[in-house]
């Protein structure tokens, strides 16, 4: 069975970009499938490519010398990774993971870096997304000290949804606590708990959302201002389309 066919356009950032630009760009795009939990890069690494998702979702993790990590950001159709490239920083930040598999649009920093006199909406447009992602490390912050694991579970579920629009997950409870930055023991006490409310169904390796409108009062304040921060930044790029 083929792949549905995916344009430039169902990426937001790109859809608000004009006509002249989106040509440009369109040579040097590759649709690509990510696999959930493929590393693109780790901390220090050079960067490649910019990955800008359709269906897949994309994790800004922090990590620890020792090892442990924790989710700060997460990308998804409404934007792109590596908008630090436009500043010149050529390296990774972070360490960047592919959160939910899906459909991406790649462009090798090369081919897009010479492409830049040519794009001044796209930079603008892309470093806009930049602070998108500055105001979500932010707030992720904040949540990991101010709030519980079961309202920061329910935010960053409802999160990965907003983004992807899927209600079932392929996640495993150490899959969970890597990106909650806590015990798997922890992460399976909330789920149950949230089952037992049948907000949940969880099993091994898969997570079904079964009531968004509970799930959000289970969540803490935070999955609003990330929300109201997107929104901001999508009617920021349409309005100054129509200029």
């Amino acid at each position: 069975m083929s792949s549905p066919a995916v344009n430039l356009e169902d990426n937001q950032l790109l859809a608000h970009l004009p006509r002249q630009e989106l040509d440009s760009l369109r040579p040097h795009f590759k649709v690509i499938s990510l696999e959930t939990r493929e590393e693109i890069n780790q901390v220090g690494t050079p960067v490649i490519h910019i990955h800008f998702p359709i269906t897949a979702a994309i994790s800004l993790m922090e990590m620890q010398v020792a090892g442990t990590t924790v989710e700060v950001a997460v990308v998804g159709k409404e934007g792109c990774t590596g908008s630090h490239l436009l500043d010149g920083l050529n390296v990774s930040p972070c360490r960047t993971i592919v959160q939910i598999g899906g459909t991406a649009f790649r462009v090798s920093v090369p081919q897009l870096q010479s492409l830049l006199p040519h794009i001044p909406v796209f930079q603008r447009t892309a470093r806009r997304f930049g602070t998108v992602v500055f105001r979500h490390i932010v707030i992720s912050v904040g949540c990991s000290q101010f709030h519980s694991v079961e309202q920061r579970l329910a935010r960053w579920l409802l999160a990965h949804r907003q983004r992807t629009g899927l209600k079932k997950f392929p996640f495993t409870h150490d899959f969970l606590a890597e990106q909650l930055g806590v015990q798997r023991v922890t992460v399976t006490q909330v789920l149950a708990a949230l089952q037992d409310r049948a907000l949940v169904t969880h099993g091994y390796g898969k997570l079904e959302l079964l009531d968004i409108g509970e799930m959000q009062k289970a969540a803490c304040e935070c999955f609003t201002l990330a929300t109201e921060t997107i929104e901001e930044y999508l009617s920021d790029i349409k309005n100054s389309r129509q200029e």
